[in-house]
C-alpha cells in the first residue's frame, strides 16, 4: 500500500525541507510573473527578427536586445523578487521571508535559460539553424522538463507539459524557426503571466495567518 506517512519517513531531510522551501518560495505567484515577463520579452525580440528586415536597426536592436535584455533580466529575476517580497509584502502584508533556494539549483536553472535565450537569438539573427520542427520540439520538450523540474508544484507540471506539447505542435506547422520560438515564448509567458498574477491575487486575499 502507498502509505503518504510511510513516504514522508522514508524521505530525507534535507528533501523534505528543500520541497517546503520550494513551495513557498512559489506560493504567491512572483516567479512565474517574473518567468511571464523574460519569455514575453524573448517572443518580443524575436518578432521584431519577424517583422524588420535583415540588415535594419529594428531587426538588429531585436537581436541585441535578445542576446543583452534578456539574459540580464533572467539573472536579475530573483534579486528583483527577493526586493518586492522585502518593501512590500512583509511590510504592508506580514509576508515572511523565506531561505534562499540552493544557489547551485538556481546557478543551474539560469545557466539553461540564459543558453536557450542566447541560441534562439543566434539562429534568428544569423540563421544558423535551418527552420527544422525538432530545433522548436526540442525547445519545448527542455523548457517543459526544466520548469515541471524547477516549480516543482502542479501548475509548474501542467505548465511544463503544455510546454512540451506547445513545441511539438509549432514544429509540426512548419514555421519558420524565428516564428516558431515567437509563438512557443509568446504563448507561454502569456500562460506564466496570467498563472502567476491569479496565484498572487489569491495569496493576497487570504488572512495573513492562512499565509503563516
Amino acid at each position: 500500500m502507498n502509505d503518504p506517512s510511510s513516504r514522508l519517513l522514508e524521505e530525507s531531510p534535507d528533501a523534505i525541507a528543500s520541497r517546503l522551501i520550494q513551495k513557498a518560495h512559489n506560493r504567491d505567484g512572483l516567479p512565474e510573473i517574473a518567468i511571464g515577463l523574460c519569455f514575453l520579452t524573448v517572443a518580443a525580440t524575436m518578432w521584431m527578427q519577424v517583422v524588420f528586415h535583415p540588415g535594419s536597426a529594428g531587426y538588429t536592436a531585436g537581436f541585441w536586445s535578445s542576446a543583452l535584455l534578456v539574459p540580464a533580466m533572467i539573472l536579475g529575476s530573483q534579486w528583483a523578487i527577493k526586493k518586492v517580497r522585502r518593501h512590500f509584502l512583509i511590510e504592508k502584508e506580514g509576508y515572511v521571508e523565506f531561505k534562499p533556494v540552493n544557489r547551485k539549483q538556481s546557478a543551474i536553472v539560469a545557466g539553461i535559460a540564459l543558453v536557450i535565450a542566447v541560441l534562439a537569438a543566434i539562429a534568428g539573427y544569423k540563421g544558423a539553424f535551418p527552420p527544422s520542427g525538432w530545433i522548436l520540439a526540442g525547445t519545448g520538450i527542455g523548457g517543459g522538463v526544466l520548469a515541471a523540474l524547477s516549480g516543482r508544484l502542479p501548475r509548474y507540471v501542467v505548465g511544463g507539459v503544455v510546454m512540451a506539447l506547445t513545441g511539438i505542435l509549432v514544429a509540426f506547422s512548419r514555421v519558420s524557426l524565428t516564428v516558431g520560438f515567437t509563438i512557443l515564448y509568446g504563448f507561454m509567458g502569456l500562460l506564466s503571466l496570467l498563472s502567476g498574477c491569479v496565484v498572487f491575487l489569491l495569496f493576497m486575499r487570504q488572512p495573513a495567518q492562512a499565509r503563516e
